[in-house]
């Protein structure tokens, strides 16, 4: 039995808790918060909705539960921001009730500018890097809800919690449609390539070196700079005329929070192509009698093959045109694709969609 806290959208109290399961806790919650239980989402401080046993089990004893109602809103980026600002003992922050006006409107490019102001002495810069335990840096430290002793251990979970969520929000997105509930003989496939996803995730311990900068294969430099690798149709960054943007989150509290705004974006999309790909996989396997080729799907959905770390500013959330699966690969067995491909996949699939995702 784990304990958790819990907290409203207004976040003016919180509530110690323990449970066994989602649904213990969820009905504990709503009680201790005085909530019917109807129209409510629990969800994580970062926005990621817990409506999966699996996920719920992988959260952390003490992970903070924010219970909202539908039509609630809980603190935004721009009033993360806001807040971490306004604490900072600076001339230049002194009015604080202008800098969050500031802040309410166009929150990317509010951002963008405030990297720039973050940019420190690298003097300064190179002492505080220095100082990875938590008893050096206490504050880099505060109001983390984690065990971690050292900022690089941190950081390896909170990029696990990042390809996490993209495993149970494809097994959410899977599961709840209507391809899945209606095509028997293609859910066993799905099932199974879900199952190799979940074994191949905990071997790599779910990519959590990407963020840790003492790992040689982290996306930082040996001091933990990370440069933003540009939207999904540029090969660079453009901003600052191909300069890039930068930040180091190991630096100090302030970059840490503001790095959370970073995204780990998919270049061919999850959930309009990567999924929509994995029911036609799973239809040809059936037909032809083969296995779904769980690396290429695997490499698409949560590896850096496919993900590229952005700043918010960098992140384009429209449709993704051009960047698709190939069917050639969705297949093991490369020769029978060929094959399919060559007789089937006309007639099959163009004339035709895949059910779409609810």
């Amino acid at each position: 039995m784990k304990g958790y806290k819990i907290t409203n959208c207004a976040q003016d109290k919180r509530i110690g808790v323990v449970g066994n399961s989602l649904k213990e806790v969820f009905t504990k919650g709503c009680q201790k918060l005085k909530l019917d239980g109807v129209n409510v989402t629990m969800m994580t401080l970062d926005g990621t909705v817990i409506d999966d046993e699996d996920y719920f089990q992988s959260l952390p004893a003490q992970t903070l539960l924010i219970f909202r109602l539908d039509g609630e809103t809980f603190e935004t980026g721009a009033d993360l921001v806001y807040n971490v600002l306004a604490a900072i003992n600076n001339d230049t922050l002194k009015t604080s009730i202008k800098i969050k006006s500031f802040m309410n409107e166009n929150i990317k490019e509010k951002i963008r500018i405030l990297s720039s102001v973050l940019d420190v002495d690298h003097n300064k810069q190179n002492n505080l890097l220095s100082c990875s335990l938590r008893s050096k840096d206490p504050e880099w430290f505060q109001d983390l809800d984690t065990r971690a002793k050292t900022k690089e251990e941190f950081m390896f979970k909170r990029c696990q919690e990042r390809i996490r969520s993209y495993m149970y929000k494809t097994k959410t997105d899977m599961m709840k449609s209507d391809f899945y509930l209606q095509h028997k003989n293609c859910r066993q496939y799905l099932d199974e390539v879900y199952k190799q996803f979940s074994e191949l995730l905990t071997k790599n311990k779910y990519h959590g070196y990407y963020f840790d900068r003492s790992n040689s294969n982290c996306l930082c430099d040996m001091t933990g700079t990370f440069i933003c690798e540009g939207a999904w149709n540029q090969s660079v960054c453009s901003y600052e005329r191909g300069t890039g943007h930068k930040i180091n989150p190991y630096q100090n509290r302030e970059s840490r929070i503001i790095f959370s705004t970073w995204n780990l974006d998919h270049w061919v999309e999850r959930s309009r192509s990567v999924i929509p790909a994995l029911f036609e996989a799973s239809v040809m396997a059936s037909k032809v009698g083969c296995s779904i080729n769980m690396n290429y799907f695997y490499d698409l959905l949560f590896t850096t093959v496919n993900l590229k770390l952005v700043h918010i500013v960098c992140h384009d959330k429209g449709q993704h045109n051009g960047a698709k699966c190939d069917p050639s690969l969705y297949l093991k067995d490369q020769k029978t694709v060929n094959d399919y491909v060559n007789n089937h996949l006309k007639n099959d699939y163009q004339n035709k969609k895949i059910s779409k995702i609810h």
